[in-house]
């Protein structure tokens, strides 16, 4: 019967290099390796060799395997040319010149970056300290990208670092990848960072999805004159939510009879009308009956959705100056900012509904930097905080494309 070498396949250590295993009290595993005599190629002058010239033992960890440590005592070769003189050492698969993290420790610490967890973590799984890990973590380079995508996405996200309290995330839309990660939300150092593309690269972008930000809008428009602005559908249709939202504050508070109804009930006026079971439907008339602004409010939300169905630019532009008219009359101080900011936003909110591009990844991608956000209690280093989201983003986006 066949059997597996795991000892190969996780450590890379080939059965005949153990020359000894130990089993501590612990659990942890010690081995000691030591390689046989084989050809060798001087470093100096290429010719080959066989002779040696006696061993030196290394320690070398090799992480962890079911929470207990496997370290081992590797007893490394010396050879010594005989066309030359010069000794040098043998080639080995289990560990790097200098170091005493083995090579497959090292590629699963690396690996390690890509995933949602604390150094600490990563420390305890590889056998190595916090500072070794942060070290590492350190010395990952990621350039910034050379081109932009023709459909770009931008946002901003609360990362507390380098003392900045919001940083920018640039995403491809199309492919789904995160482009980059700005250390500043400013106009100025927006800018900058554009600027460093050629004119032809900033070319290639023909769709950009935000919020809507006015420092977002000056910044593109400035950046990117020939390309269109969309006005993230979420985040329109999350201020008319908002709106209701306020008047149903205001009216909790004002029907002091009805506030206990009015307040846990207040899904119920989020939730589309056609998924409603038979007592929220009892519970909506109810809510509607005792407040003729809350009426007129849900009205304008259920209105505003049926823009979904419309298709033509023409078509939704008329629509959205009828809504507006309609907001007009309501007389709904919750609603009266949205003559301005319709206005404002007109043609990058018609996009919004026209075209099939929205910000909804770039949302994922802020929820996933918040995760690591929070499980790793902070991440005050923002060289280290983007190596983190880029490599995590990386690994989300290759399995994304691999299933």
């Amino acid at each position: 019967m066949s059997t597996v070498n795991y000892t190969e396949i996780i450590f890379k250590i080939k059965e005949e290099y153990i020359k000894h295993t130990r089993v501590n009290e612990d659990g942890s595993v010690h081995f000691t390796l030591e390689m046989p005599v084989a050809e060798q190629v001087c470093p100096h002058c290429e010719a080959s060799t066989r002779k040696s010239k006696g061993k030196r033992s290394r320690d070398v960890k090799f992480g962890a395997m079911q929470h207990h440590t496997v370290t081992a005592t590797y007893l490394q070769r010396r050879y010594k040319c005989q066309e030359c003189n010069h000794t040098f050492i043998e080639k080995n698969p289990f560990v790097s010149r200098y170091l005493r993290l083995s090579k497959s420790n090292m590629e699963y610490l690396f690996r390690q970056l890509g995933e949602k967890g604390t150094f600490t973590e990563m420390a305890k799984r590889s056998d190595v300290s916090v500072s070794t890990v942060i070290r590492y973590c350190s010395k990952q380079a990621i350039p910034k990208p050379t081109q932009l995508p023709t459909v770009l996405g931008i946002d901003e996200y609360k990362g507390n670092a380098e003392g900045q309290m919001y940083q920018v995330i640039i995403t491809d839309l199309r492919n789904h990848f995160v482009m980059d990660i700005l250390p500043k939300r400013e106009t100025r150092a927006l800018i900058q960072y554009f600027k460093t593309f050629s004119k032809e690269a900033r070319e290639q972008v023909k769709y950009i999805v935000m919020d809507m930000s006015p420092l977002f809008k000056l910044v593109m428009q400035t950046m990117f004159p020939h390309a269109h602005i969309v006005a993230d559908r979420y985040h329109v249709c999350r201020l008319v939510d908002w709106a209701l939202e306020r008047v149903r504050k205001r009216e909790q508070k004002r029907l002091v009879a009805h506030s206990r109804t009015l307040k846990y009930n207040r899904r119920i006026l989020m939730k589309n009308p056609n998924k409603l079971t038979e007592s929220e439907r009892v519970k909506l008339v109810e809510i509607l009956r005792i407040s003729d602004d809350l009426r007129r409010a849900y009205g304008l939300r259920l209105a505003f959705r049926k823009i979904f169905k419309i298709y033509s630019i023409p078509n939704i532009e008329r629509y959205i100056q009828l809504w507006l008219k309609a907001v007009e009359s309501s007389h709904l101080a919750e609603f009266s900012n949205f003559k301005t900011s319709f206005n404002s936003w007109f043609p990058q909110i018609v996009n919004a509904f026209v075209l099939p591009y929205s910000n909804g990844f770039t949302e994922g991608c802020n929820n996933n930097i918040k995760v690591l956000k929070r499980i790793s209690y902070g991440l005050r280093h923002f060289g280290r905080f983007r190596v983190r989201i880029l490599l995590l983003s990386k690994k989300n986006s290759t399995s994304y494309l691999n299933s």
